[in-house]
């Protein structure tokens, strides 16, 4: 009876979430938005979490976090940031990036070339996203000259939300999990009662 309810409980969740993220594809945080670097200093990116940023650049600095785990992957961590942002870098001057990308796709050969970020314009695209727990590798940032702030925003470079049909599919599968559930159930006491009579 307590698998029973668990089960049913868990496929209640995977249902909302799936439906959650279909229609906020569509209509809500994950349905791309497109702003400048400039856009994101003034105004920030309120609660979009799916985001385009253009006229940014890139100071060619990176930091590679390996995970604790050898079975999952490291990710490089690199600063974003405005044209004033850059001169003023190259002053040798601290600067404050409003955007901290990272990504795990980058050949593991540049790590130790010191070449996975190339210095210069970009067009990002990335979910914003946290750094795993594991991997955060900020204070390494800041000594290479940049001033992590509480507010900085951190986009998963290359990455999109999951696509519409596996949240469809996740739904489907939730309920038709549930349904096949409760009919075994309900046919199991149908023939508990059968065979008292």
């Amino acid at each position: 009876m307590i698998v029973r309810i668990l089960i049913i409980l868990a496929c209640v969740v995977v249902f909302i979430n799936g439906c959650n993220s279909l229609i906020s594809q569509h209509f809500g945080t994950h349905k791309l938005r497109g702003y400048t670097i400039e856009m994101v200093q003034q105004s920030g990116i309120g609660d979009a979490d799916f985001i385009m940023v253009d006229n940014a650049l890139l100071p060619g600095d990176f930091v590679f976090k390996a995970a604790k785990s050898p079975t999952n992957p490291g990710v490089i961590i690199y600063p974003v940031l405005s044209r004033e942002q850059m001169d003023a870098h190259h002053r040798g001057e601290t600067v404050s990036p409003d955007i901290i990308a990272w990504t795990k796709n980058f050949p593991s050969q540049c790590v130790d070339a010191g070449n996975c970020i190339e210095e210069g314009p970009v067009a990002l695209k990335g979910v914003v996203r946290d750094l795993p727990n594991d991997r955060q590798g900020q204070g390494q940032l800041q000594d290479k000259g940049y001033r992590i702030g509480d507010n900085v925003i951190y986009l998963e470079h290359g990455q999109e939300p999951t696509a519409w049909y596996w949240n469809l599919l996740m739904m489907l599968g939730a309920a038709a999990l549930v349904f096949g559930i409760e009919a075994y159930t309900h046919s199991r006491q149908r023939k508990r009662a059968a065979e008292k009579r």
